[in-house]
């Protein structure tokens, strides 16, 4: 029999706690739990991405077109401005308050020219015999006084000009014509009956003739006088033969003019169209307008006599009337997992999401082929710029965001082993 000793026995003796002989079982009922648990969890599988905020109606830039100082400002920023409006100039020989104004007259002619009142552009011109009284058009000065040069010529075709009082006179003469013309028909028809008369006559006579009633001598009197009745009808057509070709040639006078008169209203008209294509050019080079209507902003700090270069961003018109959407680039790192339709979380850089919240957009499209930094997808905002926790964002051009793409619901058990295994890969 061995012997043990006292703190063998003692040991032997002593009955183990709860947690030693209970702990194993309680660890693996814990474990069991614990995956129990996180089978039936399902957390959201997430890609995140780069995103940038854009709107339908995109912004729409000012840039300088030539080298050199910026003249006049005449808007402010933030200031609500409409298509057209003058927003600043750069510096030019021409005067542009001339320019313009003379933009806006060559508009008025070009009115009044499409609707009819062709004689009431004269009121536009009142110097227009002495071109030179405007000194202060520089680049368009000559193309100026070219297209001044066709007014003249075209002025003497208005209704104060010599070839409109021609017009009148030969329409006139054209008119009195065809009067004379009426009357060597009616003479003609009033000879034609006294003809018929003077016919009836010689028939009688020659009848009284022939029964010997009357001499030989009257015979021959009622005779002649028969044939000089005859003479004078030949004498008539020619008359109005003579008339209807002297109409002809009126006709004739009066078509060419016409017809000159067309021609120069037409080289007017080019000549209208060539001297506003001509501002066009150099508003588009000078003058800085808004390009349509909208909220100014301005791209920099800039003053007035201030040198720039040319292609240089001096203004953005934000358009009032706007959609917005986000331009979002999807790395190919678990790209396949990513679906048009999906949820998108987007975080903007410039409105913390831990005050702001997020805001919830659809994957709209993705581009089947792939730049250098991904794929380029569009994600609708079906709330706008409205976070989830109900607070406006303001929109401003350009605006970071972080994406997180929610791509399918994934129990957490799941995850778990997937990280492992990567972990394990790695």
């Amino acid at each position: 029999m061995h012997l043990r000793s006292n703190e063998v026995q003692a040991f032997i003796s002593n009955k183990p706690g709860f947690t030693v002989r209970w702990g194993i079982t309680i660890f693996f009922l814990v474990l069991v739990s614990l995956s129990v648990v996180c089978w039936f969890i399902q957390y959201p599988d997430i890609v995140s991405a780069k995103a940038m905020l854009n709107s339908v109606n995109a912004p729409k830039v000012v840039a300088t077109k030539v080298d050199g100082r910026l003249v006049k400002i005449t808007a402010q920023d933030n200031q609500h401005v409409t298509k057209g409006q003058l927003l600043g100039y750069m510096e030019s020989v021409a005067d542009p308050q001339s320019v313009m104004q003379i933009a806006t007259d060559l508009d008025s002619i070009k009115s009044l020219m499409e609707s009819g009142k062709t004689n009431e552009i004269l009121r536009y011109f009142p110097d227009a015999i002495n071109p030179n009284n405007i000194i202060s058009l520089g680049e368009l000065q000559a193309p100026y006084q070219t297209f001044i040069q066709t007014f003249i010529a075209f002025k003497d075709f208005l209704s104060n000009g010599f070839y409109l009082h021609k017009r009148v006179m030969l329409q006139t003469d054209f008119l009195n014509i065809q009067k004379l013309h009426g009357f060597l028909e009616t003479q003609k028809d009033l000879f034609n009956h006294d003809l018929v008369l003077t016919q009836e006559n010689f028939n009688a006579n020659d009848t009284l003739a022939q029964q010997k009633v009357i001499s030989r001598f009257d015979y021959r009197i009622e005779k002649s006088k028969l044939i000089s009745k005859q003479m004078t009808v030949p004498q008539i057509n020619t008359a109005i033969v003579s008339n209807e070709s002297l109409q002809n040639e009126k006709g004739k006078e009066i078509a060419e003019l016409e017809n000159q008169i067309i021609v120069q209203k037409n080289t007017f008209i080019q000549a209208l169209h060539t001297m506003q294509s001509q501002i066009e050019t150099w508003e588009f080079q000078y003058i800085l307008k808004a390009p349509e209507d909208g909220k100014l902003s301005f791209a920099g700090f800039f003053q007035e006599n201030q040198e720039l270069k040319a292609g240089q961003k001096l203004f953005y018109v934000l358009p009032n009337n706007t959609g917005y959407f986000i331009e979002m680039l999807i790395p190919q790192y678990n790209f396949g997992k990513v679906k048009e339709g999906q949820k998108v979380l987007l975080k903007f850089q410039a409105y913390p999401y831990q005050q702001y919240g997020s805001v919830e957009g659809i994957i709209e499209h993705i581009n089947t082929l792939p730049s250098d930094s991904g794929y380029l997808a569009k994600v609708s905002l079906p709330q706008g710029l409205m976070s989830n926790y109900k607070k406006p964002l303001q929109y401003k051009f350009g605006l970071f965001a972080q994406a997180e793409i929610i791509t399918e619901n994934m129990r957490l058990l799941e995850r778990f082993y997937y990280s492992f295994s990567e972990q394990l890969r790695r």
